[in-house]
């Protein structure tokens, strides 16, 4: 069946170096001035809040630039010459924030914005001789607009990649530039129209132990035809325990518990063993007599990434770990479902509560709470390949035998393993996957042998 041309967009980071690295900063605050004055001059003017973000910008650009007959505008540009791509790269963020503003000022009532700290965005027009090792954009200096080299160190681009407008952003040591890379693809076949085709599926289970998930790729009639597993969660949990040890003692060093007490950040950074089985074996509830409270979220750590905070250095390696893992894993899934062929990744889908109750009692930084993370790289690193991601409920599929389809009787949790009524042993979380693959091939109306 004939499917048509897709396309995905990511964000590539290049680092970026220039000679004159303050004028970069001086147009960021010129687009930031740009951006403030339409964000206040879209919220003074209520007739142009329901308009569309174009709509809205050819609006205020009406009131704000004279036209050819040179007749005043009622709200005039404070400012001269500015390029006409500048200055729409500004509006648009300036009409972003402005509608962001109104669409939750009912929910959660607060101060208009007083000042932005927004990345310079350059429309075409302000760059011009853009490869992967050098752009030359147009700044300003202070005085006047020039035309300045810049060399750029990174990956290279994609030869049938579209490169859209990039962005300057100045992080803590390097100057980068953030470039939205469309790549097209040549499979868009929606899941019915793949499963019509007979195309493989490879259904995922994740776990908290060394072996951070599990895969099981079954054909059309649900017939196993391959199974792998990806580790490295004990390493990956050994380098973050090692990381928050050094934090710990760097704050008790400087008498510093901003974060919480020492007992906190273990309860939050190592699993509770007794709770690692939960995931799977409860299927989709709680254990009974387990407790969630509904006003806790699962990230306790979530403020722990406050730029006030002594050892950042720390918190950004722990992000930039997590990172890494969850990239290589999901690189390894969907070159994994390359090489078999796979049309469909199908991923467990849990209640709300659940996951939350899950992800509390086993850490944030095992091997389960990265799951999140990798799904999310799986879905977009897949659909750029042409493999689409979708999500199957899990419930019931760790009780039952895949293989003969009797119920399981008894988990052995220290050594992964269950046990059927009919004898079938093997590992629970492969079972579990086997049975979440073919819970979604008879979800499609397929007979499943």
């Amino acid at each position: 069946m004939a499917s048509k041309q897709g396309y995905s967009i990511t964000t590539r980071r290049l680092r970026l170096c220039c000679r004159h690295p303050e004028w970069l900063k001086q147009t960021e605050e010129f687009y930031n001035q740009i951006v403030q004055f339409y964000y206040n001059l879209l919220l003074e003017n209520p007739g142009l809040w329901e308009l569309g973000s174009q709509k809205a910008l050819r609006e205020l650009e009406v009131l704000s630039i004279p036209g050819r007959d040179k007749r005043p505008v009622a709200f005039p540009l404070p400012w001269e010459k500015v390029p006409l791509y500048f200055r729409r790269a500004a509006a648009n963020a300036g009409i972003a924030a402005a509608k962001s503003y109104l669409a939750r000022r009912e929910a959660f009532p607060g101060r208009r914005a007083q000042a932005f700290h927004s990345s310079a965005v350059f429309y075409k027009g302000m760059y011009r001789g853009f490869t992967s090792t050098e752009i030359t954009l147009r700044v300003w200096d202070g005085d006047c607009w020039k035309w300045m080299r810049c060399r750029l160190y990174g990956k290279e681009f994609p030869d049938d990649a579209q490169l859209l407008s990039p962005s300057v952003v100045f992080e803590e040591k390097f100057i980068m530039l953030h470039v939205p890379v469309k790549e097209f693809g040549s499979d868009t076949a929606t899941v019915k129209q793949r499963m019509v085709e007979n195309r493989n599926l490879c259904s995922l289970q994740f776990t908290n132990t060394d072996v951070f998930a599990v895969g099981s790729v079954l054909d059309a009639q649900g017939q196993e035809l391959a199974v792998k597993f990806w580790g490295g969660g004990k390493e990956y949990s050994h380098r973050c325990r090692e990381i928050l040890e050094k934090i710990e003692k760097s704050e008790r060093s400087l008498g510093y518990e901003q974060c919480g007490s020492s007992s906190k950040r273990e309860r939050l950074s190592q699993p509770d063993k007794p709770n690692q089985g939960r995931y799977l074996d409860q299927d989709d509830k709680p254990e009974q007599g387990g407790h969630l409270d509904q006003h806790e979220k699962p990230n306790q750590s979530a403020d722990l990434n406050q730029s006030d905070r002594p050892n950042q250095k720390y918190w950004m390696h722990l992000k930039h770990l997590a990172d890494f893992y969850a990239h290589q894993v999901s690189a390894e899934i969907v070159r994994f479902c390359q090489e078999q062929k796979v049309g469909v990744i199908v991923l467990p889908k849990f209640n709300e509560n659940y996951t939350r109750y899950v992800m509390k009692s086993t850490g944030n930084w095992g091997p389960l709470h990265l799951s999140t993370r990798i799904r999310q790289y799986v879905a977009y690193k897949a659909w750029k390949v042409g493999i689409i991601t979708i999500e199957v409920h899990a419930a019931g599929i760790s009780s039952i035998c895949a293989v003969c389809g009797k119920p399981v009787t008894s988990i052995d949790k220290k050594a992964n393993e269950f046990i059927c009524a009919d004898g079938h042993r093997g590992n629970r979380y492969l079972n579990s996957a086997r049975n979440l693959g073919r819970k979604c091939l008879i979800q499609f109306g397929k007979h499943v042998g």
